[in-house]
């Protein structure tokens, strides 16, 4: 399982880790410093032009494009590094970079380079809690994803990690007893909850919150038909809004409401979505 950020959500956080990284060079009145930012954001933003101008028209990127790009990357990253070995957002960089390329064992150890030179990076901690997910030791992902939010509270992808890490190893979490049922599910849930607040624009950190309670144990229903029925407030299309109907309806089966489901599942028009609503009906029936 990978659990990871759309693209465009980790190079917002390079940026602005690279300002931070300016600001703190301005401070201390380091030129050198300054020069090494100046030359690593040209870096960064070369990189992102890579990947806009492989964007094709369908969303999907021309992996060819991008290949070929980040190839002539590779070796100014590596000139970049050997100029400026113990400059740690270069190391960032250049890991986030090799992360997307699919190189994730070289990426992991930019990283490890970078925390070791800055402990206090949180997408650093990020990324060391993904290739530690990849490499299946989940549980050595946990404490850096934790180290993330600690790091930086505000930002709804570390919560969103976090949530997704205790709901797809739960029985492993519990089977090493490092959590009660209960507690591994209050866990879980606020941080889903926080990422989906902290990014009210976000649909997929929302639908996620939404989809937690049937991973819980014990979920409260009731709650969870407030959080569907919010989320549907925010959805546009009709096969969207539906979507939402059906989930919906299947709490309120699962309560044994099968008049309020009856009622919900009637809204449901859209014709891709008629199997799932006749599985549904099938259920009341």
């Amino acid at each position: 399982m990978r659990l990871t950020a759309p693209i465009y959500r980790i190079l917002s956080l390079v940026f602005l880790f690279l300002a931070g990284g300016l600001l703190a060079g301005e401070e201390e009145n380091d030129e050198t410093q300054t020069l090494a930012f100046r030359n690593l954001q040209q870096l960064v933003e070369r990189e992102n032009r890579v990947l806009r101008h492989a964007r094709q028209p369908d969303g999907t990127y021309d992996v060819e494009r991008i290949q070929r790009g980040f190839q002539n990357l590779v070796r100014e990253y590596e000139v970049f590094i050997g100029n400026n070995p113990d400059y740690a957002p270069g190391y960032v960089a250049y890991g986030l970079m090799l992360d997307r390329a699919g190189e994730t064992r070289i990426a992991s150890r930019m990283f490890l380079r970078a925390n070791e030179l800055d402990p206090n990076i949180p997408v650093v901690k990020n990324q060391l809690g993904n290739y530690m997910v990849e490499n299946d030791r989940p549980l050595h992902a946990l404490p850096y994803y934790l180290a993330a939010i600690e790091l930086e509270p505000e930002e709804p992808l570390y919560y969103y990690q976090l949530g997704n890490l205790l709901a797809e190893y739960r029985d492993e979490f519990l089977d090493r007893e490092m959590y009660e049922p209960n507690v591994l599910d209050q866990q879980m849930a606020e941080a889903f909850r926080k990422a989906a607040r902290l990014a009210p624009d976000e649909i997929a950190y929302a639908y996620r919150y939404a989809e937690s309670f049937y991973d819980m144990d014990r979920p409260d229903w009731d709650e969870a038909l407030q959080v569907w029925k919010g989320l549907e407030e925010n959805l546009r299309t009709g096969v969207e809004r539906q979507t939402v109907l059906l989930q919906r309806a299947n709490i309120h089966i699962i309560k044994g409401e099968h008049t309020e489901a009856e009622a919900l599942l009637e809204g449901v028009t859209e014709q891709i979505l008629q199997s799932n609503k006749e599985r549904l009906l099938e259920r009341i029936r």
